[in-house]
């Protein structure tokens, strides 16, 4: 049967590899048990299986492999083997590797590939056997398709396009137990401890390590996600505790804002769970009251105050930030705000009254006012399924600016938990 949590959550001990399956579930390998999923965490919905201490991921979800006991895993998407096996293979399946020693082992559909295994120099020239850990690096955050490995200290870049190794140390980082890409971020594993990294220098983000058991295992009495009771209501997604802010970005991402905590919503691999502020947006604190984005930055407005962030860059804060509101947008304070896609016209709400700012005008001035059908709202996001306005539990939606400014009642009320957080009716 599966290992209890106490067992996953002792002090002693590490884990040999860690991936995310296409259905957005945590696992963890340790030599000796099969891999666990975490989606109590994650809300996934993937099955256990406990055949061997491997995976594969697939279309029909994930499955089991035999592994070399204690072989890092990488979990990699068919960029690393876009046409199934090399020398054969199942096609339209999710690769999986398992890396012990000076081999490779390559499986698709649960079945090894034909060749397999073989020289890890063979498949991968240039990067050593032995190595401890493996991760996938996108081309939007490495510059081009890339799988890097560990190995103490050396970090061995592989570019899938060249087929050329690059060694890099990376001290400040030191030996990877595991490695793992989640929401864009890139973490290593050592130990029961984590640290996120950028994947071109090896820079160790400020306040990390972690410990793994408050991010991603929902260890009893510990907190992050499900397992943190001091943020109460505000850190459970079901829960009716209204938000503060919602925000679509120019990217497509969604979050919403509720106690000092964000979640993302665009995104089922987050499993839809609260982190603080700081861990998205670095340095900032407290709550957030309104939030928007315009030009690739976003902006987060918290009582008098607006900081802005760069929203291709880990969400940098742009220098001189925070100042004041009334100085960036012509008003002293906000309940919410929002810009539609592709559009430079900010709409700020204040009770039930909705005003309009030309961002590309500077000095920028604030329209008239104009009446809302909603006598106050909590948050407010557009994006291309029409304007969103939420007020407690429930959000009003509208097809477009026009129809929320021509509408004499509002619009009929939704669930936000139902809907946004698929939580049950």
């Amino acid at each position: 049967s599966p290992p209890d949590l106490a067992q996953l959550c002792a002090d002693e001990g590490s884990f040999d590899a860690a991936t995310l399956s296409e259905n957005g579930t945590m696992l963890f390998f340790r030599a000796g048990l099969w891999g666990w999923p975490v989606e109590r965490v994650l809300g996934a919905a993937g099955r256990d299986r406990p055949r061997g201490p491997g995976l594969w991921v697939g279309s029909g979800g994930v499955g089991c492999v035999s592994c070399p006991g204690g072989a890092p895993v990488l979990g990699v998407s068919p960029r690393v083997w876009p046409h199934g096996a090399p020398r054969g293979g199942v096609r339209g399946s999710q690769p999986m590797g398992c890396l012990q020693g000076e081999q490779v082992w390559a499986y698709a559909g649960g079945q090894l590939r034909p060749g397999f295994p073989r020289r890890i120099g063979d498949e991968f020239p240039g990067v050593p056997g032995g190595v401890d850990a493996a991760v996938e690096c996108y081309p939007e955050d490495c510059g081009g398709e890339t799988v890097l490995f560990f190995k103490g200290d050396t970090v061995y870049s592989f570019d899938l396009a060249l087929r050329v190794t690059k060694p890099r140390v990376w001290p400040g980082l030191g030996p990877c137990s595991a490695a793992l890409r989640w929401l864009e971020r890139y973490y290593c594993l050592r130990g029961t401890h984590f640290h996120r990294f950028d994947p071109l220098t090896g820079k160790v983000h400020i306040g990390y390590p972690r410990d793994l058991r408050d991010y991603f295992i929902p260890c009893p009495g510990r907190g992050h996600g499900q397992g943190n009771a001091s943020w109460g209501d505000a850190g459970d997604r079901c829960s009716e505790m209204p938000f503060q802010a919602f925000l679509s970005d120019d990217t497509g991402r969604i979050y919403a804002f509720r106690g000092g905590l964000s979640f993302r919503l665009d995104s089922w691999r987050d499993g839809y769970h609260a982190w603080p502020l700081g861990q998205m947006w670095p340095e900032l604190e407290g709550e957030v009251d309104a939030a928007f984005a315009w030009d690739g930055r976003t902006y987060l407005i918290q009582g008098s105050q607006v900081s802005i962030f760069l929203s291709e860059q880990g969400h940098r804060r742009v220098l001189g930030y925070p100042r004041a509101l009334q100085e960036e947008l012509g008003v002293p304070s906000a309940d919410a705000a929002f810009t539609c896609p592709g559009s430079a016209h900010l709409y700020l709400i204040t009770g039930d009254r909705i005003r309009l700012v030309d961002l590309t005008q500077m000095p920028r001035h604030v329209g008239e006012p104009v009446l809302l059908p909603h006598d106050h709202v909590d948050g407010a996001m557009c994006t291309n399924d029409g304007v969103f306005l939420f007020r407690g539990p429930s959000y009003h939606q509208y097809s477009s600016m026009a129809q929320l400014l021509g509408a004499q009642q509002p619009a009929p009320p939704q669930s936000i938990a139902t809907h946004f957080f698929h939580c049950p009716q």
